[in-house]
């Protein structure tokens, strides 16, 4: 639709649109094909052709979306390229400090997904997504390249760790879902609940499970009660969850005391349930040594790895990441909900839950909603009635 409005006023520009939408999927798909095929197992049995792999993969995706960033996007203001300019820089920089990739990538594809056709994109997604799940899986049951390796309690289903695979899982549903959200028909309902079964049986990833849970229910609800999630009280309560959970997850690693956990059965009881989470945070997190720029690992086995972005975030990216952080996420929940899209905001929440279980908020695998990255990047200074960048329209 934007394409044929703009061939009728410049034929030129049409074709420029065209060619962004193209670099910008092209560059989506190259990441998720690193993501979901060449960060599995095979890295084990063909180091050699991985690590070529990686970087042809990491390389043409950083070219494809740069070259959509900065020759096929239009910013109207200075300050978006200057805005653009200093995320890619710093988030650069936090990568290499931290040695996580995914931060910076993140980033890039956030400041590329500017004035792209979502719904386009995040077809892009599905299909490359499940693609690549399934190529993974039908490596390891036809040839000897995909091991599946035991960890902790589970099968790692050729990804290191069975909550890897719930990470590939959530994102597939998360972006199903959003596409769909709509126009959603009977098999996109059960497709999604078998999803959540799936999810939970097989590789027995709480986290990923009760994410896909959270947002099931909150879109069932939605179809019949659409006013409850469009008012003033469920926005302020959307955008309070994540503070509450981050300020919940300090809490509950200082105080949970692994040598005696009983004077606290409450807490015991649900660490037990988050698989015994608040011991890792109380030795790991409160343990270490903070600082402004981080660095710190944060994934390791059973006993180290953080599974919680909150706690995660300032270990590996500092106090000054953690701050820049948690002012994206809330203004970009701020803005949603100001324009009052509601369903990107349930989407949010689901997101958030997710990650007080789970550490993967950068990997674009299991999360597709660092599309709407632009709302925060290019999104001010809009009326409040004016549409933001998302893929569901709001509500009237």
């Amino acid at each position: 639709m934007l394409v044929q409005r703009l061939s009728l006023l410049d034929p030129g520009q049409a074709r420029r649109q065209v060619w962004a939408q193209r670099f910008f999927c092209a560059g989506l798909a190259l990441l998720l094909v690193l993501s979901e095929v060449f960060s599995s197992n095979i890295q084990s049995t063909l180091p050699g052709v991985s690590h070529l792999a990686r970087l042809a993969l990491t390389g043409g995706a950083v070219a494809l979306l740069g070259a959509k960033a900065v020759l096929l996007t239009d910013y109207p203001r200075r300050w978006q390229a200057a805005v653009g300019a200093a995320a890619v820089l710093y988030t650069a920089f936090a990568a290499w400090y931290g040695d996580d990739v995914w931060f910076f990538l993140a980033a890039l594809v956030g400041l590329a997904a500017k004035d792209v056709d979502l719904r386009g994109a995040l077809r892009v997604y599905l299909i490359t997504a499940v693609a690549g799940l399934l190529f993974v899986q039908l490596l390891h049951f036809a040839t000897p390249l995909m091991p599946y390796n035991f960890y902790c309690r589970n099968w790692d289903f050729g990804y290191g760790h069975y909550n890897g695979f719930g990470a590939r899982l959530v994102g597939v549903f998360f972006a199903w879902a959003w596409l769909r959200h709509d126009r959603m028909r009977w098999f996109d309902w059960a497709g999604l609940a078998a999803m959540l079964v799936f999810t939970y049986k097989v590789p027995g990833s709480r986290g990923a499970a009760g994410a896909m849970a959270a947002l099931l229910v909150l879109f069932a609800v939605q179809k019949f009660l659409p006013r409850l999630f469009d008012n003033r009280i469920w926005y302020a309560l959307a955008i309070l969850l994540p503070v509450g959970l981050c300020a919940f997850s300090l809490y509950a690693g200082y105080v949970y005391n692994p040598e005696w956990p009983y004077e606290r059965m409450a807490l015991l009881l649900l660490s037990i349930f988050l698989s015994g989470r608040f011991e890792i945070w109380h030795n790991v997190f409160w343990g270490a040594d903070l600082s402004w720029l981080g660095g710190l690992p944060t994934d390791g086995d059973e006993h180290h790895a953080i599974d919680n972005a909150f706690l995660a975030i300032p270990m590996n990216k500092g106090y000054l990441g953690a701050i820049l952080v948690a002012v994206f996420f809330l203004l970009l929940l701020w803005r949603l909900a100001k324009h009052r899209h509601a369903t990107e905001v349930l989407c949010l929440v689901a997101l958030t839950l997710y990650v007080f279980m789970e550490n993967k908020p950068f990997l674009l695998s299991a999360n597709p909603f660092l599309l709407l990255a632009p709302c925060v990047f290019f999104g001010g200074g809009l009326p409040p009635e004016q549409p933001l960048p998302v893929v569901c329209k709001r509500r009237s």
